[in-house]
């Protein structure tokens, strides 16, 4: 009995599942994905996640999160940090060129060491406004530590 009502519950779920990707019950309907990369350059949207291979994260410290997106038709870049305890960390764009956007992740600790710390982590979305959109360009993250 109890299988046959979690085999309902598969079976009920895989169809609302398909419902919504079809456009059934108020889904909203996009292009395959085919469709999205057959567009010209001119019409793909400037909005959303930047793809990995236009980030260089070499200088972010193992197990640093990487997500960036951008938005405000280029113009903004949402990137996610890290901090904890008593850290708090803060972007910068410290270099825009024809090819490159350097963003700069400075995370700040305070000057005491007898300071008590809690050890929890947290991600904080920071924006990043640029001169001009950021198209094709990379993005290159740069690290640095400070103290306040």
């Amino acid at each position: 009995m109890v299988a046959a009502a979690a085999l309902l519950t598969v079976t009920a779920c895989g169809e609302q599942a398909d419902n919504v990707n079809s456009g059934a019950g108020g889904g909203v309907d996009s292009p395959p994905a085919s469709q999205e990369l057959s567009r010209a350059p001119e019409e793909v949207p400037q909005d959303g996640p930047v793809p990995a291979g236009q980030i260089d994260a070499k200088a972010l410290p193992e197990g640093y999160p990487l997500d960036v997106s951008v938005s405000d038709e280029g113009h903004t870049l949402t990137v996610v940090a890290q901090e904890g305890g008593c850290t708090k960390v803060s972007a910068e764009a410290t270099e825009q060129t024809e090819k490159t956007v350097t963003v700069t992740l400075v995370e700040s600790k305070p000057a005491d060491k007898n300071v008590m710390c809690t050890m929890d982590m947290r991600y904080p979305p920071l924006t990043v406004e640029l001169d001009e959109p950021l198209g094709e360009r990379e993005i290159v993250l740069a690290y640095e530590q400070a103290t306040h």
